[in-house]
């Protein structure tokens, strides 16, 4: 049999959609099984053509994804920097140079090396008050002896902080 026309048919399109506050939905009704969920949350990658996928160590499929491809879901504040908790269970260190503000007010940043947008959720953003200082020039983060101040940009996901 030729390989070719065993694939014939075949596709990596899904009707799976996350939407831009994280939900997941099949065919327009949201899935509600907490472990599929995460599941889903730990499988997000970009395929090599640079649309996302849930990929695992057996397979991978397309799926459609509103916002960020990761939520920061908590934040740990420590002496050297803030480690991210993220939505794929994955911990990192926050680079403070990629933050963001998008236009409703969240906070954004790089991670997976700088190449992924994340959003930081509700509570994790609440995790980070202990940072906010504010002098002459307005609200910022104080991380060690730096004072960080995420610029404002129209779009969150495509935006990369000057290095």
């Amino acid at each position: 049999m030729d390989p070719a026309s065993f694939m014939q048919g075949l596709t990596r399109e899904t009707a799976i959609r996350r939407d831009a506050l994280g939900r997941w939905f099949h065919d327009g009704q949201p899935l509600e099984h907490p472990n599929l969920e995460r599941a889903f949350d730990r499988w997000v990658e970009r395929a090599e053509d640079g649309r996302y996928c849930l990929k695992n160590d057996i397979n991978w499929a397309y799926i459609a994804l509103e916002g960020a491809p990761f939520f920061v879901r908590t934040v740990q504040l420590l002496p050297d920097g803030v480690d991210l908790c993220l939505s794929d269970d994955r911990t990192e260190r926050l680079d403070p140079s990629s933050l963001r503000e998008g236009p409703d007010g969240a906070l954004y940043c790089e991670v997976r090396g700088g190449t992924l947008p994340a959003r930081f959720d509700r509570h994790a953003m609440q995790q980070l008050e202990a940072l906010l200082r504010e002098d002459d020039r307005g609200v910022y983060l104080a991380l060690g002896a730096s004072k960080i101040r995420p610029p404002r940009v129209a779009d969150p996901l495509t935006h990369k902080s000057p290095a």
